[in-house]
């Protein structure tokens, strides 16, 4: 395939259907037609109100592309064109609408093959939102993986905290969890977390001095596990040590909703250099997706004593053939669409609280006491992904100085 057919897909589809979009408009004034006003149109026209609905999403569209979730099928539009003949528009209008659907039913046919997958095609390459009344890529993808190995969950948290620490240096505390976590079959074991720590040449960090847990451990006690905020229904986890680091594993068990439960995965570390260094020039957060949930709430609470931008870089990576995920290998090549973007937290200290994570507030509270921070000098920013691809990492990265 020759590296400009994507971008001759983009273009020529873009350019078809501001053709349309032209001759649609065309022929609404040529009848003193309002399109911003869809209801009259119906009423005028005799046409169902969900069509000048449509019709009106098309023209107004911010652009051309974001006209495709709403352009109506080819019956439909001959329903509308007919409906403006008899009012009285010219047909030499009426046919260049008419016109302009078949060169768009033509790259559609070239391209793609047909409207569907067109707009699938569009939304991998972040060219086009999915329409809000229909299943989203993502969301396929999330019920399929959930049907396939037999896990979900509601959602996935990431929460880090970043402040000063000692001369040079940062000390963060890492919060992951799992709200609603089931699993779909009961012989599934699936691993949770792994706790990483890596310099931006991917060197790991874990067996650092500044490595800590969240909770003060009794001997027998699994490592990383918060259990003050798990719940109570939480079946006993399994710790695998591994080459990479250690890893806490669910076992198989009861499905379904009556196996269902939240769990909270964490750990500090202090002493991370805060300024830049050949092998290490940036600070991060990541936010990993090992098996299929709903929804992603990624959010870095950040010292005002730290130096960083206001809204730090945002990126996700996919990771489909398996292999390292540090940073060295988060490249173009690899990286995903994401249109989600960075919202700031309102208030200092910032409000944690949200209907995805009952109790975040509180978790949030009984971090800053477990670091001694002072909640007030703290900002927060969150990002919100709805059905994060699995086999992906979400990254906030932001230059060391």
């Amino acid at each position: 395939m020759s590296l400009t057919e994507p971008i001759q897909l983009v273009e020529e589809s873009r350019f078809a259907l501001q053709s349309l979009r032209r001759a649609l408009i065309e022929m609404y004034d040529s009848v003193g037609a309002d399109p911003s006003v869809p209801q009259d149109v119906s009423r005028r026209f005799d046409l169902n109100r969900n069509l000048t609905w449509k019709l009106a999403r098309v023209i107004g569209a911010p652009d051309p592309l974001a006209a495709l979730n709403h352009l109506p099928g080819q019956a439909g539009m001959e329903l509308a064109i007919e409906a403006f003949e008899r009012a009285g528009a010219p047909p030499a209008i009426t046919e260049s609408v008419r016109s302009a659907m078949s060169e768009f039913a033509a790259v559609v046919k070239e391209h793609a093959g047909d409207r569907e997958q067109l707009e699938l095609t569009l939304e991998s390459m972040g060219m086009i939102e999915a329409d809000a009344a229909t299943i989203s890529g993502r969301e396929l993808a999330f019920r399929g993986n959930s049907s396939v190995w037999g896990v979900q969950a509601r959602t996935r948290l990431t929460t880090m905290m970043v402040a000063p620490g000692k001369p040079g240096t940062h000390d963060y505390i890492m919060l992951s969890g799992l709200v609603g976590l089931r699993r779909l079959r009961p012989s599934v074991e699936w691993r949770l977390v792994r706790a990483q720590v890596y310099t931006d040449a991917s060197a790991l960090m874990n067996d650092g001095p500044g490595m800590d847990q969240i909770e003060r451990k009794q001997a027998g006690d699994l490592p990383l596990v918060v259990k003050e905020f798990c719940s109570p229904n939480m079946p006993a986890l399994l710790a695998k040590p591994g080459p990479d680091g250690i890893e806490i594993c669910l076992p198989g068990g009861q499905v379904g909703n009556r196996g269902a439960f939240d769990c909270y995965f964490g750990y500090i570390y202090r002493g991370i250099p805060c300024t830049p260094s050949p092998d290490n020039l940036h600070g991060s957060a990541a936010a990993p997706v090992t098996l299929p949930v709903e929804s992603l709430v990624f959010d870095l609470i950040v010292h005002k004593g730290v130096k960083m931008p206001n809204m730090p870089e945002v990126a996700m990576y996919g990771f489909p053939q398996g292999g390292p995920d540090g940073p060295a290998a988060q490249t173009e090549s690899n990286r995903l669409p994401l249109q989600e973007r960075l919202v700031e937290l309102a208030g200092s200290p910032p409000a944690l609280a949200t209907q995805a994570v009952p109790g975040l507030s509180k978790m949030g509270n009984a971090l800053y006491a477990r670091m001694g921070w002072n909640p007030a000098d703290f900002r927060g920013l969150r990002l919100v992904v709805k059905h994060p691809p699995m086999g992906s990492r979400v990254v906030m990265k932001w230059p060391l100085v």
